[in-house]
């Protein structure tokens, strides 16, 4: 059990992403069982049409299964409908029009490919040496950024799921300027940064970011963050919680950004609840 945090999961995947393990309800259970607060949901929305996903995701359907959440879990849980969004620059346009005529509670914006090459491919690092790799994944972070599309970076420093295997131990002093550049940019827009603790259960045994990095952001006077852990199963839900929130805590982040119509607010991290992870 963790005493005393107010518990919320903003990167969970149903049936609605094209990997996703499990329905929206069987989430809803185990955040129940669990205690926690809000559950948000961000199944995958690609705009590429290479992407043999790219038309999984069904909105209506999508909102129809969140409404009958709600009515079934009532005041007992928090139930946010969000999405997460695969930036690349080239589809910008028609990210920006779906957005338009798709209401939601939060959109992530995250980074999975680079000038069309997933970075979860061996393609990308063998194209690029260890400096480069990292520096056109953080170009095309930084743009999603710029395109004021988002309300939260989602798993900033993703790169290093193949990266740390193939280049070795991440240094954020190594990327400090386009870090700088990035959290700068996002500070201005008062964009939120989630702190994703997929890489927990992924083997690679860092957060995204990392703990350093996560400290040069407050650093730059970022104070706006978000949990996910990227669960795709109900086993995964609010995975290393206590981990991430002791980590916030530790660079003086004592608040925790919820939304709801895309509306931010703050809550505090600490409060009366137990949540058993």
């Amino acid at each position: 059990m963790i005493e005393g945090y107010y518990a919320v999961d903003y990167q969970v995947h149903s049936l609605r992403s094209h990997d996703g393990k499990a329905s929206i309800m069987e989430h809803c259970a185990r955040a129940v069982a669990m205690g926690l607060d809000e559950i948000g949901f961000s199944e995958h929305k690609d705009f590429d049409p290479e992407d043999p996903n790219v038309n999984h995701f069904d909105y209506d359907a999508y909102m129809k299964e969140i409404s009958e959440a709600r009515q079934h879990w009532g005041p007992r849980l928090k139930i946010r409908a969000g999405v997460e969004i695969d930036y690349q620059v080239w589809f910008e346009d028609k990210i920006a029009n779906y957005l338009d005529r798709h209401p939601f509670d939060f959109v992530l914006g995250s980074v999975h490919y680079v000038r069309r090459v997933p970075i979860m491919s061996s393609e990308y690092n063998q194209k690029r040496n260890a400096r480069l790799a990292y520096a056109d994944y953080f170009h095309a972070v930084r743009d999603s950024v710029v395109s004021g599309l988002f309300d939260i970076l989602s798993h900033m420093e993703y790169a290093n799921r193949r990266g740390i295997a193939a280049w070795g131990p991440y240094n954020t002093r190594a990327h400090i300027n386009d870090l700088n550049t990035i959290f700068d940019r996002m500070i201005d827009e008062e964009m939120t940064l989630e702190i994703n603790t997929g890489g927990l259960h992924q083997g690679v045994a860092v957060t995204y970011p990392c703990e350093d990095t996560l400290g040069l952001f407050v650093q730059r006077g970022g104070r706006h963050i978000s949990f996910g852990s990227d669960a795709h199963h109900p086993d995964q839900l609010a995975y290393g919680y206590a981990q991430a929130m002791r980590m916030a805590e530790s660079y003086g982040l004592n608040k925790i950004s919820t939304y709801e119509n895309r509306q931010r607010r703050e809550v505090p991290v600490k409060a009366a609840r137990a949540v058993a992870v």
